[in-house]
């Protein structure tokens, strides 16, 4: 069955993260996005949170996907998408609400891998060639290669970041297992925004997928502002639906769905802004 998928983009030619206005204007022209959500000027630190949604596909869980970009929507806020690209281009109200959402300006499309592989267990060469494949299939359907590379299972090492960088990726999110801080000092080029927290996962035996309440992931969510200057919550259209263990329906979970829009209500009411993972760079950089 098909897997998950995500990714968008936003900028050309940085080695630092030293981000002027101009940089900004330019590197959201290059990646086709409206220009940023945000007013403040690049740079200026911000207590951000950014929403990344994991494996974005063709025909999967379809109205589940749809209603969490939704609910983004009709809030107007920004949300980063992560397309599995084998398995993207085919499902029309899928394709179409995901690029009348990037023209709009209120989505970001990350590279989310071709067929949601482990990229760890390839050579580097390996992986900057399904990086590389992922970005073309994403342009030719969207008109634009991402910038932001979201890792499948969030596992990364050194040879997925030397791939992003030979494919011109700016942008890398796994998790701060396995990504480690200090996420604003790194040499290699990049720019690591690291999921700090998620809205639900899977059971420690494999078996149920689990969903977290808000109050657990705003806890983490100001753990992670505390700490880092930044959160990334990670979601999955998965937690969202009415399941049976790993039987997943393409049926809401209201409930969970009511936990989302607690969690949004907290971050608001925290005086937290909510942002993209491009976004993060912008304001909140050195």
């Amino acid at each position: 069955m098909i897997t998950m998928a995500l990714m968008h983009t936003h900028a050309q030619g940085m080695k630092r993260l030293a981000f002027a206005t101009g940089c900004a204007v330019l590197l959201l022209a290059t990646i086709g996005a409206s220009p940023s959500f945000n007013a403040q000027t690049p740079g200026e630190r911000c207590k951000c949170v950014a929403f990344r949604l994991d494996d974005i596909q063709d025909y999967y869980l379809q109205k589940i996907q749809i209603r969490l970009m939704d609910e983004f929507e009709k809030r107007d806020l920004p949300l980063t998408v992560g397309i599995i690209a084998n398995y993207f281009g085919q499902d029309e109200k899928i394709v179409s609400y995901v690029k009348q959402g990037v023209a709009a300006g209120r989505l970001e499309v990350a590279n989310h891998g071709w067929n949601h592989e482990k990229f760890t267990l390839y050579s580097q060469g390996e992986q900057s060639d399904l990086m590389a494949r992922t970005n073309d299939k994403l342009n030719s359907i969207l008109g634009f290669r991402p910038l932001i590379f979201i890792a499948p299972y969030n596992a990364v090492n050194n040879s997925t970041f030397a791939a992003a960088k030979e494919n011109a990726i700016l942008y890398v999110s796994a998790n701060m297992t396995l990504d480690r801080p200090p996420y604003h000092e790194k040499s290699d080029g990049l720019l690591h925004y690291p999921e700090t927290t998620v809205t639900g996962d899977l059971s420690g035996d494999g078996a149920r997928w689990l969903s977290y309440s808000h109050e657990r992931t705003m806890e983490e969510i100001k753990r992670g502002i505390d700490e880092n200057g930044f959160a990334v919550v990670t979601m999955h259209p998965m937690e969202f639906a009415l399941r049976d263990g790993l039987n997943f329906r393409d049926e809401i979970d209201e409930r969970q769905m009511e936990e989302l829009d607690l969690l949004l209500k907290a971050i608001s009411e925290q005086g937290y802004e909510i942002t993209t993972l491009g976004d993060l760079a912008l304001r909140n950089g050195p």
